[in-house]
């Protein structure tokens, strides 16, 4: 069962997944606020102290790999946030099939854009999913974070 924290949190996920398809842009106090909030999931709900430093430092060696697929041109800067940010929900044990869910819907949030450019460039979302503006994977991430989030039998744990 979620908690109010993990509502907010989803609440979070939709406000920047919209963001990013308007803007290509993660804003850093709304990924801020998502990663605040596991810390008030985490006290609401007495998670121990070892699973909290594990989660923490998960999401620290996700935000060192991260950083360097960023400084090699792959990766956006917030998609990097918004990644160590679900990594710090999901731990170590969630990260791999949160991840493949991610991928999954970044592969179908850039056939869209590629479709939408070749097929119907003209009608008024086409901008907002547009390829040619590059692929918004903060949508991914959040899709992969909704199915961490809202139905637990998606991921283990």
């Amino acid at each position: 069962m979620l908690d109010a924290p993990g509502y907010a949190a989803c609440a979070v996920l939709l406000a920047l997944s919209l963001t990013d398809l308007r803007a290509r842009r993660l804003p850093n106090p709304l990924v801020a606020a998502f990663g605040v909030l596991y810390a008030v999931h985490a006290w609401s709900v007495a998670t121990p102290w070892t699973v909290l430093v594990q989660h923490i430092a998960t999401a620290f060696a996700g935000f060192a790999l991260g950083a360097c697929l960023h400084a090699a041109g792959r990766l956006g800067g917030g998609d990097v946030k918004l990644a160590s940010a679900l990594l710090l929900w999901v731990g170590a044990h969630g990260a791999m099939p949160m991840f493949v869910l991610v991928s999954l819907a970044g592969l179908v949030v850039a056939l869209v854009g590629l479709a939408v450019d070749r097929f119907v460039p003209a009608l008024p979302f086409a901008r907002l999913w547009s390829a040619r503006r590059g692929v918004p994977y903060g949508v991914a991430l959040a899709i992969g974070g909704w199915c961490a989030l809202l139905p637990r039998t998606w991921l283990p744990g």
